[in-house]
């Protein structure tokens, strides 16, 4: 899974990111709808991996002058600067890499081998509920997800490349 910025989302990606770091915060990820003209960013505290209603209103403020300035905007660009929130997306290595130990939520494509232990209960193009254990690899990554059953907990790898959809999934 890796996100691939291209044309105006890219360019707001390198423009945002440095305005956020300079405020104290970390990008998690950046959304522009281009039919809405929407942009929408989620940032978080870095200590905290989450961001408050203040955290949120300053770096709007910090992004007025350089949305003033560059040509390459449109004028009506609706800007919406929030949380990742408890049930974030994750679309990255890093995000899976901030996500260690919590509990997420996984949509996958083709088959899981749970290993010798579990032989014949593969599941096909599922979703998967479990924590995450390990975040493996350079470039294309595998997840080692600790899945509850019924009468035991097994560990399952998945290869990044399976993954459709991922998110935390804590239990409230």
């Amino acid at each position: 899974m890796v996100i691939e910025r291209k044309g105006l989302e890219k360019k707001f990606f390198e423009l945002v990111e440095g305005v956020v770091q300079g405020e104290g915060y970390t990008l998690y990820d950046l959304e522009y709808l281009a039919p809405q003209k929407l942009l929408r960013l989620y940032i978080m505290n870095p200590e905290t991996q989450t961001a408050v209603i203040e955290d949120c209103v300053q770096v709007d403020r910090a992004l007025t002058e350089p949305f003033e300035k560059n040509d390459w905007i449109p004028e009506d660009v609706v800007l919406e600067v929030s949380s990742p929130g408890i049930y974030r997306k994750l679309r990255s290595r890093e995000h899976f890499e901030w996500s260690l130990e919590q509990r997420i939520s996984l949509k996958y494509r083709g088959d899981l081998d749970f290993g010798e232990e579990q032989k014949n209960k593969a599941l096909k193009g599922q979703n998967l509920i479990g924590f995450l254990k390990g975040v493996n690899g350079d470039g294309d990554f595998e997840l080692t997800v600790e899945v509850p059953l019924k009468d035991k907990t097994i560990n399952v790898n998945i290869d990044s490349k399976q993954l459709v959809k991922a998110n935390c999934e804590p239990e409230l």
